[in-house]
């Protein structure tokens, strides 16, 4: 079977698991809300701090970070597959793990645009921040980069919760506020100390989210687009750690017999 195959089978499966999971009271009245509230909790900070400037800085980087979030629930789908005992037929099936899991939950991506969109709007009608337009517009495409990056890196740490599944939520939490803490969210990048801020280029959310404070910001749609492009660099550098990692676990799975239901 040809790779898009897969990817698109295995999608298949990771949407009907959606639809499963939410019907469109409980998502946007549980889960968007749930987010909503975050976001505007960290943006009340910085109404606190007495700054508008700090409260729409705050209030974009946690409105981009809810896809991110959203895209690295990966993670737990993946952890699922022990839990139900499907990891075992994975490896044994002729297609590589890793191309499944490129499609596998591509469906979080589509979620989390979904929910920051949602957010996005609600929270602007709240806060009302001097957001440039028509540049804004344009936030939507950034989003998805940020969520795609985010979702391959998810599926990097996912090899490593299949591996060791009793830490799953200890690899999706820490996975997820180490973006948030690092990648711009709430503080500047430079405002850590330089190693920190140079390994913070490399991971997801970093340049997506520089993009989408430009384009908010009126900046020039060049600097936004080379920020974009960066984004979508690290996504192909986060994508290909992750079939490796994959296939590294396959691979170890059939040599010491680890296939097993939660171990």
């Amino acid at each position: 079977m040809n790779l898009h195959r897969v990817i698109a089978n295995a999608a298949v499966v990771g949407f009907a698991e959606l639809r499963t999971m939410y019907r469109l009271r409980t998502w946007l009245f549980g889960w968007v809300l749930r987010l909503a509230s975050q976001v505007v909790f960290f943006a009340l900070i910085g109404e606190l701090a007495g700054s508008r400037a700090t409260t729409d800085y705050i209030l974009l980087g946690n409105v981009v970070s809810v896809i991110a979030l959203e895209s690295t629930l990966v993670i737990t789908s993946a952890a699922l597959e022990r839990y139900q005992g499907t990891y075992a037929m994975l490896i044994a099936s002729p297609t590589g793990m890793g191309q499944v899991y490129l499609g596998r939950g591509l469906h979080w991506i589509v979620a989390g645009l979904g929910s920051s969109s949602v957010v996005l709007v609600l929270v602007g009608v709240i806060f009302r921040p001097d957001w440039a337009w028509p540049a804004t517009l344009l936030v939507p495409f950034c989003l998805i980069l940020v969520g795609i990056s985010s979702y391959l890196y998810g599926t990097v740490l996912a090899s490593g919760a299949l591996r060791y599944f009793k830490y799953r939520w200890l690899f999706l939490n820490l996975g997820y506020l180490v973006l948030m803490t690092f990648g711009g969210v709430n503080v500047p990048v430079d405002f850590w100390p330089a190693p920190i801020e140079w390994a913070a280029q490399l991971l997801p959310l970093t340049h997506g989210l520089a993009a989408v404070r430009t384009l908010t910001g009126g900046g020039a749609l060049a600097t936004a687009g080379g920020q974009a492009l960066l984004e979508l660099l690290v996504a192909v550098v986060w994508g290909s750690l992750s079939m490796l990692s994959f296939e590294r676990l396959a691979s170890r799975g059939r040599r010491d017999g680890s296939l097993n239901y939660t171990s």
